[in-house]
């Protein structure tokens, strides 16, 4: 694709416009959803503050491993757009993609993971998290979604709509890599036994020049974007780029109401106050309702169902989902498998193994 214009732009002589790295859509350390999380935190209860507390961490962790993509990309001294930041929505399916960087010979979907203790990738391809003492000693230990998968996952969404867009054949397909980079430069990668078709997908942030420039390197056939297509491809990707709202009420049991009515036109420097009392009866009314909750007869359906398939699958049962995961099954009552994607731990993988019967047990007990 785009063979003959570029051809054309070395017969001509004309030179290439673009030099260096360009952010078509910037990196952004002002984050609107820690900003609200730092509000909601100033009137909810000190249990829900503790639950806040640990996402806001986690959050600002993931915001300091981009904030390291983000340099890495914008130091490479290559001719690449990139893309930060994106929530793409095309035909009924969602993507959340970190990075995408578009050059003339390659299209990278980066996921960034600045990840909490060291990661072991085993023979079968399963991601296990291990959390360790200062002292070394393994404290716990938890299964995690494939973020290769879920990258993998995101190119398919992006090959749709390029190809939907025009700008794809089959024979650019190959065109589209992906790789996840570990922002934390102290986490350990076990590696050993995993397939070489994992490894390869899996860098550590300051590699990621070298990943590119290899990329780069590695298309030498001329089967290249012209810059012109570059910047297509970037309007295309952008047009189905929209906002994730985050639903506090289903996740944290509270709602909030900005100072400004909806119709009327804010400032957008303009921070959102929580309405205590609403967030105060609330969390009363679910403490009143959760009060009993291990007594209910679907907590002990959920439990014993996650026993059992953890003796059938010899696994700890919390891989399934721990008790706050349990709780949450029971509080958000998802009847289809996107309401059970909603609740955080639950991704594809889960979902596809447990959803059903989870989705069963659930509605037996309404």
């Amino acid at each position: 694709m785009g063979f003959l214009d570029t051809l054309k732009e070395v017969i001509t002589n004309k030179p290439s416009n673009l030099r260096e790295p360009k952010f078509i859509k910037e990196f952004n350390e002002s984050n609107k959803q820690l900003k609200e999380l730092e509000e909601l935190l100033k009137v909810v209860s000190k249990e829900t503050a503790k639950e806040i507390e640990q996402d806001m961490k986690l959050l600002s962790y993931g915001l300091l491993g981009e904030k390291n993509v983000a340099y890495e990309l914008k130091n490479s001294h290559m001719p690449i757009l990139i893309l930060h930041n994106l929530y793409l929505k095309y035909n009924e399916l969602t993507a959340q993609i970190d990075f995408i960087v578009i050059s003339q010979r390659f299209i990278l979907v980066i996921e960034c993971k600045n990840m909490i203790g060291d990661m072991e990738i085993t023979k079968s391809g399963d991601f296990i998290r291990y959390f360790k003492t200062t002292n070394g000693k393994v404290y716990k230990k938890e299964g995690i979604y494939s973020p290769i998968v879920q990258n993998e996952r995101h190119v398919e969404l992006i090959r749709d709509i390029l190809k939907n867009e025009g700008y794809f054949k089959k024979t650019d397909f190959g065109m589209i890599q992906h790789v996840v980079t570990i922002a934390n430069p102290k986490a350990i990668i076990n590696s050993k036994c995993a397939k070489k078709e994992l490894t390869e997908h899996i860098i550590k942030h300051e590699q990621l020049i070298n990943k590119v420039k290899q990329l780069y390197d590695s298309n030498k056939d001329g089967h290249w974007f012209p810059e012109e297509s570059m910047y297509k491809i970037t309007d295309a990707i952008m047009k189905y780029n929209s906002t994730y709202a985050i639903d506090y009420e289903k996740k944290y049991g509270v709602s909030f109401i900005y100072n400004h009515k909806k119709n009327e036109t804010c400032d957008k420097n303009e921070k959102p106050t929580f309405n205590k009392e609403t967030i105060e009866v609330e969390n009363k009314n679910i403490i009143e309702k959760s009060y009993c909750i291990e007594e209910s007869s679907i907590y002990k359906e959920l439990k014993e169902y996650r026993l059992g398939k953890s003796r059938e699958e010899k696994i700890k049962p919390y891989f399934l989902y721990n008790n706050k995961e349990l709780e949450a099954i029971i509080k958000v009552k998802p009847k289809t498998i996107d309401e059970l994607k909603s609740i955080r731990g639950f991704g594809d993988v889960k979902c596809e193994k447990y959803g059903a019967d989870i989705i069963e047990i659930v509605k037996s007990n309404l």
